[in-house]
């Protein structure tokens, strides 16, 4: 392989590699490896650079996209290919889609050499908006690693990280640097403070309280309103030695993996997220309009089974109600990305459910981690599980 710099655009890699098949290309086909090839028990070298049409066994062996130089060539014939690269590429790819830039994930599909938007594996994010489902052609796209790659970091909708959030992160680096940000991560396994100590906050209105959920595997945290016989009574917890701050050039992602109950109209009231320092995040039945926040709540008027998501500087404050559906005693992925001080994109179960762009509205205080399990009746019970959450800050350590 060999790397190319074209006018007007970023460094690429490339491959030489053999086209099998007999149709004629298009700059920015997707092609796999022919990883059958030959003889299984022989070591053949060939499976390194024979590429096919993409199909329903080799879709783990993505190879790359036709080179905009090799556009109406008709095989087979020898061409070079733009290859997938762990931190991934900005390369012209061939589409069936509507995409939109730096949202859409782009798919890996047997038998067509289009990239689309589900289906197969996930190779790429749109890093242009265009529409190209009435008329297949090239939109720009980060390319990034190989399917077997990305699945490690998680599937939308799975019980890992979301790849759109996670997929471009700088997660490994900072661990390796942290001079390029810090980063939270706890799938409580280790011992959980169930008092205030330690960093966490613990304020309890009647009763509330955290303890480790001893009923499921893998280490979750409960957060319970404890059974009380007044409204909005349970729990406030922040972990505030856990602190981030938006700021130009800084990106803030957060998910969680919880579950709730109850998430009925006229009991639940909930917070997962970061908020400024505040011991009453709900007060009174209502989401409070003081401290900065970023999150997903349901409070007194909120819908039955429901979530809605809040950006906010203070008392600027902006929500969106009813951005997600949920379900009782039934995970789902939550989590927000915070690009500088220009936007907040909200996300359920990996996808984009929100997107904040006034500036007035976005956070740009300290904000700890936080969470909230309170009821909205009389003699009612509310609880939340959090699996794990994983909280990253790149760009900057300066206050």
């Amino acid at each position: 392989m060999s790397q190319v710099q074209f006018e007007g655009t970023e460094k690429v890699t490339i491959k030489k590699v053999r086209f099998e098949g007999t149709d004629t290309l298009r700059a920015g086909y997707a092609l796999c490896y022919n990883a059958d090839f030959g003889t299984a028990s022989e070591a053949d070298a060939d499976r390194a650079w024979r590429v096919e049409k993409p199909a329903t066994g080799n879709l783990d062996n993505f190879a790359g996209v036709v080179a905009e130089k090799y556009d109406g060539k008709v095989g087979p014939v020898n061409i070079e290919i733009l290859v997938p690269t762990k931190r991934g590429q900005k390369i012209k790819v061939w589409t069936d889609a509507s995409v939109t830039v730096d949202s859409t994930q782009l798919y890996l599909t047997a038998g067509s050499f289009a990239l689309t938007v589900s289906g197969g594996l996930q190779v790429a994010k749109a890093m242009q908006t265009v529409d190209r489902s009435s008329t297949n052609g090239t939109a720009l796209a980060l390319l990034t690693g190989s399917p077997v790659e990305a699945a490690k970091s998680g599937l939308a909708g799975g019980v890992g990280p979301s790849p759109l959030i996670w997929n471009d992160s700088l997660w490994n680096e900072v661990e390796a640097d942290p001079s390029k940000g810090f980063r939270y991560w706890t799938d409580y396994l280790d011992t959980i403070d169930v008092t205030t100590a330690d960093g966490y906050v613990i304020t309890a209105a009647t009763s509330g309280a955290i303890a480790p959920d001893v009923t499921e595997p893998g280490g979750v945290l409960l957060v319970d309103s404890a059974g009380n016989a007044v409204i909005d009574d349970g729990v406030n917890v922040q972990l505030t030695n856990c602190l981030f701050k938006p700021a130009a050039g800084t990106t803030i992602r957060f998910e969680a993996r919880i579950k709730m109950l109850d998430t009925s109209a006229s009991i639940g009231q909930f917070y997962v997220g970061l908020a400024g320092i505040d011991t009453t995040l709900i007060a009174a039945g209502v989401l409070d309009d003081v401290v900065d926040k970023a999150g997903f709540f349901r409070h007194a008027g909120s819908t039955a089974d429901k979530m809605s998501s809040v950006t906010a500087r203070t008392s600027a404050e902006d929500t969106t109600a009813d951005v997600t559906t949920v379900a009782d005693d039934t995970y789902i992925n939550l989590g927000f990305v915070i690009d500088g001080l220009t936007s907040i994109k909200f996300y359920a179960d990996g996808v984009l459910v929100e997107t904040g762009t006034t500036t007035a509205n976005i956070p740009n205080a300290v904000m700890a981690l936080s969470y909230v399990s309170q009821v909205e009746q009389y003699s009612a019970d509310t609880e939340m599980r959090i699996d794990w959450v994983r909280i990253i800050q790149e760009g900057s350590r300066a206050a």
